[in-house]
């Protein structure tokens, strides 16, 4: 990469959301670009150190959003957006880091950014062994998104060869890369998507054996004839969007994930286990089936836990064999990581957009390159 020359009053766009509780998000409206500028040439604090952004990813800012304690209610008013990104030193003054180092964390979608002394330590230097050249692999495979799939699929799902999964929400990169894997460890993999088009991409590129399109088609009506025999794992990916009550996905969701739940129960086999990534929506656990939900579980001795990425038995236990075998996965040309990459800063607020309404393509994960 080029060194950057900075000069007093260095361009700094930064990108902000002014309100998300107005309807259909429109990029320049409710999400937009600010600048921040700023005197480059000014010297940095003691374990300071400038960073410029490469890249930066959105998918998970939605799951952030739905997994808190509130809603998106939260973010009425000015608020810079931070997500995980890549990017490159070019002025330390920490020990830690050097200039010219590629570093990933939590950073504001922003072209230059200074990291203060206690931010510092949530940087980390972004670690290559296997030199891979797309550096892009790191916010997505081996991520976040790839240590997420990875550990909540073999510490809660415990993938045995023969037996059925069926994922609800297949279409973004958390269900893919579950069914990838699944399907490598030899399971019958099944989703649910939201498009004729992504349920084709799912069973021709990505080699599911079946799914349905639950705009189409109900999970009551689809399970019984795509497996007939029930269900080992029931993934669900679904009910975490409930929670995101912005431009009218709530109501949408809230009723997709009580239908996928209640289908799902009914298809279990015996021992079956159920994850949920976040929050179940409250619409799920309506008293009306709370009995049967209950009886369900006791009657087929089922394993049910939600799961977090900072839950002690996922992310710090299974992250030194998720970066191996995901690593290895890779070179083989074993998994598929569909992105869609957006070029420039000034297309940050389209990039955003594009990651909250993905259902409009068939790629997974969208990715901003700044520079």
């Amino acid at each position: 990469m080029t060194r950057v020359t900075m000069d007093q009053d260095t361009e700094n766009k930064v990108l902000v959301i002014k309100n998300m509780d107005s309807g259909y998000l429109v990029a320049g409206e409710q999400v937009t670009l600010e600048d921040v500028s700023y005197d480059a040439t000014e010297p940095l604090a003691e374990d300071e150190l400038m960073v410029q952004l490469l890249y930066a990813t959105y998918d998970l800012f939605k799951r952030d959003l739905a997994s808190s304690s509130a809603d998106a209610t939260e973010l009425r008013g000015r608020k810079p957006v931070e997500t995980m990104s890549i990017a490159q030193v070019i002025k330390s003054n920490n020990k830690q880091f050097q200039e010219g180092d590629m570093v990933i964390g939590r950073l504001p979608v922003q072209q230059y950014v200074l990291i203060k002394a206690d931010d510092a330590t949530e940087l980390k230097l972004l670690e290559n062994p296997c030199e891979f050249d797309d550096i892009r692999l790191f916010l997505s495979v081996l991520g976040v998104p790839g240590l997420l799939a990875f550990s909540s699929l073999y510490e809660i799902g415990r993938p045995k060869k023969g037996e059925t999964i069926l994922i609800a929400g297949a279409s973004d990169e958390i269900g893919q890369l579950v069914g990838q894997m699944a399907r490598l460890e030899g399971l019958k993999v099944f989703g649910s998507v939201e498009s004729d088009e992504k349920l084709d991409f799912l069973i021709t590129e990505l080699g599911f054996d079946g799914g349905f399109n639950y705009a189409k088609e109900s999970p009551y009506e689809a399970l019984p004839r795509l497996v007939p025999n029930g269900i080992d794992i029931y993934y669900d990916n679904l009910s975490w969007m409930s929670r995101l009550n912005i431009g009218g996905l709530d109501t949408h969701f809230d009723l997709l994930g009580s239908r996928h739940l209640n289908a799902a129960f009914s298809s279990m086999r015996r021992y079956g286990r159920i994850m949920f990534y976040g929050t179940i929506a409250e619409q799920t656990v309506l008293d009306p089936i709370i009995g049967m939900f209950l009886h369900n579980t006791v009657l087929k001795r089922l394993t049910i836990r939600g799961f977090g990425l900072s839950d002690p038995s996922f992310g710090k236990k299974w992250g030194k064999l998720h970066m191996e075998r995901m690593q290895q996965w890779v070179k083989e040309e074993k998994l598929k990581i569909p992105t869609f990459e957006i070029t420039g800063m000034d297309n940050a607020a389209k990039a955003f957009v594009e990651a909250f309404y993905s259902s409009e393509n068939t790629h997974t994960h969208t990715i901003l390159a700044v520079t």
